[in-house]
């Protein structure tokens, strides 16, 4: 009976150590969300506030809720054009990045040529160069043989390929089998239908997962756009954004309302995408 009594203990303590663990852990990760998400719930209750009230009040909802701040960013620094120019480089640049990614991985992962692994190696080790090291000669290029200085085409064409989408397209489309492809060959389909009818739909995952990843990078870039940007009327939201503080050094409701404005659209695609963004990155896996 002793014996029983002592085996039963055995079998509770670990137990209870794991649900001790685990309790831990969940502390953890709840304490570290609230602090990633509270700076954000701060802003957004910031931006309906008026100025006084902000620098006066240590509450965190607003006593008078205003759109002021909203009207006023929305007429007075351009924001409307900043919002457009944002958009349109950000789409122009996902869509064809997207469509070259997938083109160049297909051709990496199903066609065999001399020199294949070396280039795919050479393509790769572009993701180790940092910036600015070919900051100065892309300006070069882009200013004098493009001529898209102070042009938004200028931000738009240096994104058309990815190192990085090359790689997570090509991980994916490994795991296509051969069978398939062949059978499609033998039914007398051509190379670009089998890649648009077949591989494609097939691809629509890691697809969505490259998308969200180039949108957010073209949303939110800074320096690029800095480089090549200088008239008012082509400047993107982050650098009408950093221009608020030579408007308003100590308007933080205006901050505040024009980063809210800058990230809802973020959250709403992401919000029709994150299932497709989640699953892409679950079955592209780190096949090698």
């Amino acid at each position: 009976m002793a014996a029983i009594r002592k085996s039963g203990h055995a079998q509770r303590w670990p137990a209870a150590r794991i649900l001790i663990s685990q309790g831990i852990l969940h502390a953890l990760l709840l304490g570290m969300s609230v602090m990633a998400i509270f700076p954000f719930v701060w802003m957004t209750f910031a931006s309906f506030k008026p100025f006084k009230e902000l620098v006066e009040s240590k509450d965190l909802l607003p006593h008078t809720w205003t759109l002021q701040n909203f009207e006023e960013i929305l007429n007075r620094v351009n924001f409307v054009a900043a919002f457009r120019n944002s958009l349109v480089a950000a789409i122009s640049v996902t869509v064809v990045s997207v469509f070259t990614s997938a083109v160049m991985g297909y051709i990496f992962s199903k066609y065999r040529f001399p020199g294949k692994e070396l280039l795919f190696t050479i393509i790769l080790s572009t993701m180790m160069v940092p910036f600015a090291v070919v900051m100065v000669p892309l300006y070069v290029t882009i200013a004098r043989d493009f001529k898209l200085a102070d042009e938004l085409g200028g931000i738009i064409v240096t994104g058309f390929f990815t190192a990085f989408g090359i790689f997570l397209m090509r991980q994916f489309m490994e795991s296509i089998p051969f069978e398939l492809i062949d059978a499609a060959r033998i039914d007398g389909a051509s190379e670009w239908r089998i890649f648009f009818m077949l591989v494609l739909p097939m691809s629509l995952s890691p697809m969505s997962a490259l998308a969200v990843f180039v949108f957010l990078s073209n949303w939110d870039s800074y320096l690029w756009p800095l480089i090549v940007l200088n008239s008012l009327d082509k400047q993107t939201l982050p650098l009408v954004l950093a221009g608020l503080r030579n408007l308003w050094w100590t308007r933080y409701e205006m901050w505040a309302a024009g980063s809210i404005l800058t990230v809802v659209p973020i959250m709403i695609i992401y919000s029709f995408a994150s299932r497709y963004f989640i699953r892409g990155i679950a079955m592209t896996g780190l096949k090698a």
